[in-house]
């Protein structure tokens, strides 16, 4: 055998290696903004969870205002708009009238998080996957700029903004007859409790809430807030939650009627690079309840104690559930489960 040939194949395997870490780093760094955010993620909250922090949500020095006609807008897509957006107005019974909202199907209410805003590609993934299942009015909520104010800020203001979202769905049940079972409210982050807020405006009459990772910093740590002031089971008929970065971003409590920790419900989540671990893992959970929609057999979870007891086979004659959009309303309990590795989060952020 020639002495060249080994040499040959040693640096076609090199130049093999290199090539698909070029690749694999083209992937990654499509959008260099994910490794800003996650460093601006990590600064501005890991400072939030000390105790000194404590009560800082609730620190009237801290100046917040709102112009809720203003800083709070409703979108409406339906069958008829699907990419459009159709402006609602409370009070505003012509805008009612003339729009194509339709109160003989359900109504879901999605509300974005911190830095995020309504027209996030997660958003329209979410809605287009719900208009690709049924007629629905969906609902988006946006409450950008005020979601890039500082995150004290901005957490100061959820209860403003949920109320306002309570009163216009209040609206809609007086004006249009919407029955509110029919309504269900899916939030991420801090705008999962905005969607408690909103509920328990409502005494807790809305049939679902479905919290993407509620957002940890100021409502469970340092110390953990009352139920009156976070998303919390008592909020709507039916509450469902799903942890996918607790511990850091993401609340660890379970805090609904059914809570569901894929993979753990930590960070890193499978396909997350471990350069956008917290960024990408807190934003899994609407990737999985988008997911969940169009395919709800992916997302069989068992309960379980917990993840260690899942890990170690200890559950697999326990009650199963469907995480996400399938669940059934009778589910409580704590649930486990594991997913495919997706690497398509990289591009969205949001908190």
């Amino acid at each position: 055998m020639s002495p060249t040939i080994p040499r040959k194949f040693f640096f076609i395997a090199i130049g093999f290696i290199i090539l698909n870490y070029v690749k694999c780093l083209s992937l990654q760094f499509s959008d260099i903004k994910d490794l800003i955010n996650e460093k601006n993620l990590i600064d501005t909250l890991d400072p939030l969870l000390l105790k000194n922090a404590n009560g800082l949500i609730l620190n009237d020095a801290l100046e917040a205002t709102l112009i809720l006609d203003q800083d709070v807008q409703f979108y409406l897509f339906t069958k008829e708009n699907p990419d459009f957006e159709y402006p609602l107005k409370i009070h505003d019974n012509n805008n009612l009238n003339d729009s194509p909202f339709d109160n003989n199907v359900s109504t879901k209410i999605i509300i974005h998080g911190w830095t995020d805003s309504v027209h996030s590609n997660w958003i329209k993934e979410l809605r287009n996957n719900y208009l690709l299942t049924d007629n629905y009015n969906i609902i988006c909520v946006n409450w950008y700029p005020v979601s890039a104010k500082e995150y004290r800020i901005a957490a100061k203001l959820t209860r403003q903004i949920g109320e306002y979202i309570g009163d216009f769905i209040d609206y809609l049940k007086i004006n249009s007859n919407v029955s509110l079972d029919t309504v269900h409210i899916l939030g991420h982050s801090l705008g999962a409790h905005i969607a408690g807020f909103a509920g328990s405006k409502l005494f807790g009459e809305i049939g679902r809430i479905t919290g993407m990772d509620p957002a940890r910093p100021l409502f469970e740590a340092p110390i953990l807030k009352d139920t009156s002031d976070r998303l919390d089971f008592s909020d709507a008929n039916f509450v469902d939650i799903i942890h996918t970065c607790a511990g850091t971003v993401g609340f660890v409590k379970p805090i609904g009627h059914a809570d569901f920790y894929p993979n753990g419900g930590t960070y890193r989540q499978p396909g997350c690079p471990v350069f956008i671990t917290q960024y990408c893992s807190h934003g899994k959970s609407h990737q999985y309840m988008a997911e969940s929609i169009v395919h709800p057999e992916e997302f069989v979870a068992v309960k379980c104690d917990s993840w260690k007891d899942y890990k170690a086979n200890k559950c697999y004659d326990n009650t199963t559930a469907i995480m996400g959009e399938s669940i059934s309303t009778d589910t409580h309990g704590i649930f486990f489960l594991e997913t495919k590795p997706d690497f398509s989060l990289i591009k969205y952020f949001m908190i």
